[in-house]
């Protein structure tokens, strides 16, 4: 059995690689070669094992093979099948090399605001050799010293160096006016440099040799000292002062700080050479966790210090928050010493230091008093002492903190259920585009007064989706944008709470949304790439996915035409870019495209395409442009197709822009395939799914499609769904032009034709839409609607039609009422009177009814009553009672009382012969 010995190798051969490199024993060759057989037959074997999830594989020249069982066991647990480089699986080992690492967990906003710095310091330390030397770069006091001592420490604890390396710290600042000094302690010398030089003296590259040097304040080295340095970097040798001819080695990390602008104030060779500027931020850019964080580490210390309580009372607490600390946790940090020896020497014989406005020194109370704005998130006292911990104080479970953590547990759970089949493909979208939108709604609700800044921030995001609208063909609600709005805005506050998603988890929800949100997806892309640009503000691939399932939950309203266009073809933006033309030329949405890799299979093509179909109604045709004629087989393999679909092969843009023009005069797609054959040399295929064929009614309206598409809606929210019956809307002159000819006959059991004019169409009955709405409609509906046996539904069509005009009506009459709800509640005024009374009202009583009804509410519920009506008719005391009381749901709804003139007035429209 070949296969059990490729399995045998793979394992052997697993087990015995020392560490992770390229080795030929791991590669299609080298097993070959071992077991005897070919080459073919041995990757056939490998890469099944891959699929079984027996075995590992990493894209690289040649590709790569582990066991996966001896992989897990002798390096870690690998998340991916197959890695796209080997680069790819060593920054994984990383990563779960680091994940456990307890150096930087003691740094507030390791988790936060300095959880991108970290990371940039891990990936620095661990390129091969010395790492790469880092340049951290902020303000005074955030953190840049503490960092480089972190950094050290991390190097040990990775065994990057041993844990005797030296850390040796050098401030430049305290040499700058010496530079020859400087450059001494640096690079050290030889006896006789200079005068004074009585030994030689090592610099601190050589007694830093092994471990790291941190050099502070590196903006104030002299263009010389930093040439040796950036010599140094390249090579790793130096010469001491005084050795012309002597070169010497050293193995050293090096961290540089600064607080200048870096351009400005290096040497160009010099800022080459360090790859890595890591940004610290400042502490007006840290998150109000954060800095409540440092408060409270520095009051613990003052606490253990005294060895008392320090009470700190809500008033001083709030204003230590709200300060703009222009030294930032340097700063900080002295002002909570100030404030709590000025306290402890006025209360040295009590047993708690208290701290609040009166234990204040003036100037600090002056300057918490200028402050105008105060964030007040603590409403007690705070009482801590020599025996707490920062964890006492850390809030870990913020209603957002917890709201963030718990969307993505759910997007991780349904993900699973997704894959082991538990749940379909609609529901897990459904549900994840529900909790997204409730997540980002909730998060960015604010009930407090708008701030300028939010004014001009949203002004400019509705700028740039004023862009995306007209050239995507969608509408945003206005609602949506003030949240997208919102959220950007306030992401700082919340954005380090959120949870980065397991890669492999990642990867598989990221291929999803590509497939089943293509839509939100190119539309958030597209409003990031002008936010970028626009705002500064760059998103994590969390934030991302959250945000497409919410702009799935909007229901994004896109302008696309009934009869649906796609462009198939190869390369990296080929289809979009024709697309693109197209639509923009139209003015409508009028293609959608594939972008597809040059070594796609046809079989990929037509998963794209069967889910394309599933997620787009079709029914009324679809179109295919493909540059390619092996993709005109499609047609054999597609699912779930309602309609005729038109294949073209060969696709441009000018093909494109012809085929686009006719699709937006709604051309019949049979008139398509012929006319761009007349004109352009190509292959085309039209065909008809075979299915039985179901009810239609077709709208036409001699003055134009406008028209007629209005009484198809008009007439498709009178016909009940259960009756099957489909309506479409047809230029009336096109159809009267091609008659049967029209694809909808060969697709469609025609049953009528309504209009404001006759096309004259052989067998297919014509009927006008004033008679609908006539004293007739009852009779005509039974005409046009004779396969449906149940009267109940020919009733209710009917009463239907009549009560959609009259809400078309009352859309422009009625200006105080919901119109819909209002309908709803006449809907039963007329059954229950109908049903107590036993009448059957015409179609014109009951358009009149809804009218007359509506106006009564509304001029009842503004105080202008009718003040006196006298009839004709004599009413009957039976009727006018029934009316009376199948009028109170009315009442009740509206608060409102009926009076005897107005139901008089009622009485006579339904009684008037």
């Amino acid at each position: 059995m070949s296969k059990n010995k490729v399995l045998a190798t793979l394992m052997a051969n697993t087990e015995a690689v020392e560490q992770l490199q390229s080795d030929s024993s791991l590669t299609t060759e080298g097993i070959s070669e071992i077991i005897g057989i070919s080459r073919n037959t041995t990757s056939q074997y490998l890469n099944e094992f891959v699929k079984e999830g027996l075995a590992l594989k990493v894209k690289s020249r040649p590709a790569l093979f582990y066991h996966k069982g001896i992989f897990k066991e002798r390096f870690f647990e690998p998340n991916l099948p197959i890695y796209d480089s080997f680069t790819q699986l060593l920054d994984e080992k990383r990563s779960s090399d680091t994940k456990n690492s307890e150096v930087f967990s003691s740094v507030i906003g390791a988790q936060s605001s300095l959880q991108m710095v970290i990371d940039q310091i891990k990936a620095s330390v661990y390129y091969p050799g010395t790492g790469l030397p880092i340049m951290f770069h902020g303000d005074t006091g955030v953190g840049k010293s503490l960092l480089a001592r972190k950094t050290y420490d991390f190097c040990v604890e990775q065994g990057l160096v041993t844990a005797d390396a030296p850390f040796l710290e050098l401030n430049c600042a305290q040499y700058y006016h010496n530079e020859e000094l400087l450059s001494s302690i640096l690079f050290g010398y030889k006896k006789g440099a200079f005068t004074g030089a009585e030994e030689s003296q090592i610099g601190l590259l050589e007694s830093a040799d092994q471990g790291v040097l941190f050099l502070d304040e590196c903006h104030r080295l002299s263009p010389e000292s930093q040439e040796k340095l950036f010599t140094f970097i390249d090579n790793q040798t130096f010469s001491r002062i005084g050795e012309n001819t002597k070169q010497r080695k050293s193995k050293v990390r090096l961290i540089f700080a600064t607080t200048e602008d870096i351009q400005n104030n290096f040497l160009r060779t010099f800022v080459r050479r360090i790859p890595i500027t890591i940004n610290i931020p400042a502490l007006y850019e840290r998150t109000s966790q954060e800095i409540s964080e440092y408060i409270y580490t520095f009051l613990i210390r003052e606490s253990r210090k005294f060895n008392k309580e320090i009470l700190i009372t809500p008033w001083v607490m709030n204003r230590l928050m709200s300060l703009n600390y222009r030294d930032n946790v340097g700063e900080l940090k002295n002002l909570i010493k100030i404030i709590c020896a000025s306290a402890y020497s006025r209360q040295n014989q009590q047993d708690q230091v208290v701290i609040n406005a009166e234990s204040l020194e003036e100037t600090i109370l002056s300057r918490f008093l200028s402050l105008q704005e105060i964030d007040d998130l603590e409403e007690r006292d705070i009482v801590v002492s020599p025996t707490n911990e920062l964890s006492d104080f850390i809030r870990k479970d913020s209603p957002e903190r917890l709201m963030i953590h718990g969307i993505f547990k759910v997007f991780d759970k349904l993900f699973q259920q997704y894959q082991t089949e538990a749940i379909t493909e609609d529901y897990l979208v459904q549900q994840l585009s529900r909790e997204a939108t409730t997540v980002v709604e909730m998060l960015v609700y604010d009930d407090s007064e708008e701030k300028n800044t939010l004014k001009l921030f949203r002004n400019t995001v509705k700028e740039l989706v004023n862009f995306l609208e007209s050239n995507f063909f969608v509408k945003l609600r206005g609602n949506s944008i003030v949240a997208l709005t919102s959220y950007l805005y306030k992401r700082n506050s919340f954005i380090f709470d959120i949870p980065k998603l397991e890669q492999k988890r990642l990867e598989e929800i990221k291929e999803f949304i590509s497939i089943n949100l293509l839509m939100e997806l190119k539309l958030l892309n597209a409003l990031l790439e002008l936010v970028e640009s626009k705002l500064d503000v760059k998103l994590t691939d969390s934030e991302k996915v959250l945000l497409t399932f919410y702009l799935k939950g909007l229901d994004l309203e896109v302008k696309k035409p009934e009869v649906r266009g796609v462009i198939l073809a190869h390369g990296f933006s080929t289809a979009s870019s024709i697309a693109d033309v197209v639509n923009r030329f139209m003015d409508e949405h009028l293609f959608d495209a594939f972008d597809m890799p040059f070594n796609v299979s046809l079989e990929k093509v037509k998963e794209y395409m069967n889910h394309y179909i599933k997620t787009n109604d079709c029914s009324k045709g679809l179109v295919i442009l493909a540059d390619m004629g092996s993709l005109m087989f499609l047609s054999d393999g597609l699912e779930r197709l309602t309609g005729p679909l038109l294949i073209m092969n060969n696709v441009t843009t000018q093909q494109a822009l012809f085929v686009g023009e006719m699709l937006k005069k709604k051309t019949d797609l049979e008139t398509i395939g012929e006319k761009i054959t007349n004109n352009m040399p190509l292959e085309y295929k039209l065909t008809y799914p075979e299915k039985e064929k179901e009810p239609m009614i077709i709208t036409v309206c001699q003055t134009g499609l406008g028209a007629a598409q209005q009484l198809k809606e008009f007439l498709q929210a009178s016909i009940p769904q259960e009756t099957g019956f489909h309506v479409e809307a047809v230029d009336f002159h096109y159809l009267k032009k091609y008659g049967l000819d029209n694809s909808l006959f060969k697709m469609y059991d025609v049953q009528g034709i309504v209009g404001t004019a006759d096309p004259a169409i052989e067998g297919i009955p014509y009927v006008a839409f004033e008679e609908l709405i006539s004293g007739r409609g009852q009779e005509i509906i039974d005409k046009i609607f004779n396969e449906i046996q149940d009267e109940k539904i020919r009733k209710a069509i009917n009463d239907n039609l009549v009560r959609n005009l009259s809400i078309e009506r009352l859309i422009s009459a009625v200006t105080i009422l919901d119109v819909k709800r209002v309908i709803a509640y006449i809907d039963e005024v007329i059954e229950d009177f109908e049903r107590r009374t036993k009448l059957a009202l015409s179609n014109s009583k009951k358009a009149i009814l809804y009218v007359h009804i509506a106006g009564l509410v509304e001029r009842l519920i503004r105080n202008q009553e009718v003040p006196a009506y006298n009839g004709d008719a004599q009413p009957k005391d039976r009727e006018i009672m029934i009316l009376a009381e199948s009028l109170e749901v009315l009442e009740a709804a509206y608060n409102i009382e009926i009076s005897a003139y107005e139901l008089r007035y009622l009485y006579d429209i339904i009684f008037d012969q």
